[in-house]
């Protein structure tokens, strides 16, 4: 970004505190956003679980106690449901995978739901849920932007809980074939510390020397003794040539080493591997479980010179809606 450029987003971000009227995404040309690589995104989206009622299970749906079972189950609330709102943007996941050693991962719509929130903070959240009913398998959640997009920033306002073996997380991913090309997350293990948080640019791991590629993955603290057994807003941006952190608005880590180039799709999941190598074994019995509140994502960069109608919703006083720059 230029000189000119920077001081130009520097004057639109002091003047915005006048712009506090909320208006209609129709009402923007792209999307600024704040912090130390302010970028400009053609699109807004926002999904929001906190007053869901309607759609709330009186107790979460019971564990299916087989891979079949898992994979077969239907969606616990019309909701989610593939030609919902919902789905149109987002598909849930029924895939499977099979370790190294033989032990199967599978999705389950049986563990994607709307659950009432016990605090105080909202009426209720989306639940996903991770959990190892038998010796022989593990059930997990997942679900998908249906299309890949150029460059986003995406930010959950989440907490995770559960048993020790756990993996829950947001993430860029793009595939070609069976192999991962790029990739850039933010995850949680639950056997970690509540102060701890994993930042990675993927690749992490060398097929050929069988070892970690050396900067690709970062164990961070999470700032003012923060954990993620609260709520907070995580916050990624993958702008071109940097991957940046956030947590509640404060920057936690960037990264210029293996920054995805490519479109890709943005996915949330809650999952185990079954082994010591990543996640953890969990234990026979044991469940995990990521809780969102809602989800928000700029994506498709574009050039600012473009934009004639310059909003932001991270100077709005409402969130999910933007305001005028």
């Amino acid at each position: 970004m230029s000189v000119s450029n920077i001081a130009a987003v520097t004057g639109l971000l002091a003047f915005s505190a006048l712009a506090q009227i909320t208006v209609d995404d129709s009402q923007c040309d792209c999307f600024l956003t704040n912090g130390s690589a302010p970028t400009y995104f053609q699109s807004h989206g926002f999904w929001d679980f906190r007053s869901l009622s309607q759609y709330a299970v009186v107790n979460p749906p019971g564990l299916k106690l087989s891979v079949e079972e898992s994979a077969n189950a239907d969606f616990t609330t019309p909701y989610l449901n593939y030609d919902s709102d919902f789905g149109q943007f987002w598909g849930a996941q029924t895939w499977g995978t099979v370790s190294e050693d033989g032990f199967p991962n599978q999705n389950s719509l049986n563990n994607l739901y709307i659950e009432r929130n016990r605090g105080l903070q909202s009426q209720t959240y989306l639940a996903m849920r991770t959990a190892r009913p038998l010796e022989s398998f593990q059930s997990s959640a997942e679900f998908e932007s249906k299309e890949q997009l150029d460059h986003v920033s995406m930010r959950m306002h989440s907490m995770t809980t559960g048993t020790a073996g756990g993996c829950t997380s947001i993430f860029t991913y793009r595939k070609e074939g069976d192999e991962i090309v790029e990739e850039t997350d933010i995850e949680i293990l639950t056997r970690d510390p509540g102060t701890t948080i994993r930042y990675t640019n993927q690749p992490s791991y060398n097929e050929t020397t069988d070892d970690t590629i050396p900067g690709a993955s970062h164990a961070v603290e999470l700032p003012d003794g923060k954990t993620w057994y609260d709520w907070h807003t995580h916050r990624l941006d993958w702008t071109p040539g940097l991957t940046t952190w956030f947590v509640d608005g404060e920057q936690t880590f960037d990264m210029t080493f293996q920054v995805p180039t490519q479109p890709a799709q943005v996915i949330l999941n809650v999952w185990s591997n079954g082994d010591e190598g990543w996640t953890g074994k969990m234990p026979v019995g044991g469940r995990a479980y990521q809780y969102v509140q809602w989800i928000e994502l700029l994506y498709d960069v574009v050039d600012g010179a473009s934009c004639e109608r310059v909003c932001s919703v991270d100077e709005s006083p409402m969130v999910g809606r933007a305001v005028r720059l």
